[in-house]
Formats: C-alpha cells, sequence, structure tokens
C-alpha cells in the first residue's frame, strides 16, 4: 500500500520506455525519507567508447572514508569529473530530483554497472510531466 516500505531496489530492472513511471510508484509505495536502491548497466546511461573516446569517468571529490577504502563513489556534492559524455547521467538525477528523490551516491566503481541510491524527499510531490528513456 501507499507509503508501506522502507527500500526499493531495481536490479536491472528498469527496462521500460518511460523509467518516470516505475519511480512514481516506488514514490508511491515508499514511507517518507525511504531509499530507493538501482544497480543498472552503465552503457544505458553514458556513450560507449566507440561514441566518445575518452575514459571512463571518474570521482573528482572523495571523502576519507571513500579513500581509505579505495571505492570511487560519487558524494552528495555531486562532483563528478566529465572525462566521458555523462550526460544522459545528469538527467537520470534531474529527473529524479522532479520525481521526488534526492541522490544519496552513485557508485561508478564497477566498469559495467553503476549502483545509485537516492532518499525520498518528505513532502515532495513527484512531476506527473517528468519523463525518462535510458539507452536500450
Amino acid at each position: 500500500g501507499d507509503k508501506s516500505v522502507d527500500v526499493g531496489v531495481f536490479c536491472l530492472a528498469l527496462m521500460g520506455t518511460n523509467i518516470a513511471e516505475f519511480i512514481r510508484e516506488a514514490h508511491r509505495i515508499l514511507r517518507d525519507n525511504g531509499v530507493i536502491k538501482i544497480a543498472e548497466v552503465r552503457s544505458r546511461f553514458e556513450k560507449s567508447a566507440s561514441d566518445n573516446e575518452s575514459k571512463s569517468p571518474t570521482v573528482t571529490k572523495r571523502s576519507k572514508t571513500q579513500q581509505k577504502s579505495g571505492k570511487n563513489i560519487l558524494d552528495t556534492t555531486g562532483e563528478v569529473n566529465h572525462t566521458r559524455d555523462t550526460k544522459l547521467l545528469d538527467h537520470f538525477i534531474t529527473v529524479m530530483m522532479q520525481l521526488g528523490f534526492k541522490k544519496i551516491t552513485i557508485d561508478q566503481s564497477n566498469k559495467m554497472f553503476f549502483m545509485m541510491e537516492f532518499r525520498k524527499i518528505q513532502g515532495k510531490k513527484p512531476s506527473k510531466t517528468a519523463t525518462f528513456t535510458a539507452k536500450p
């Protein structure tokens, strides 16, 4: 039912043509301050090497904990080195905000997948017009 879930997980599950509909449903069922965890294939959110000859994106700012762990995690400041075109990922983050979610982290350490975490913003209603479609 409405506001009955603490954590929602989308693991390689955002395959529809309008991902925003899936996120709106997650917004409906998540409690205030609930969390969405998303694991998706990188290539659906960025250009391929053949589209752009640059290297993989890297994090430009990491916390002391992240530096010690050696993980490349995009922190809540949202600073990314755009050595690869991540405009689609940036757009996804913007759409998530329009849909009532704030980015917590985006882990780009895996060369094949993004691990993303968002928190439901208490009192923010999701946009009815926001749309997003990842690359096939």
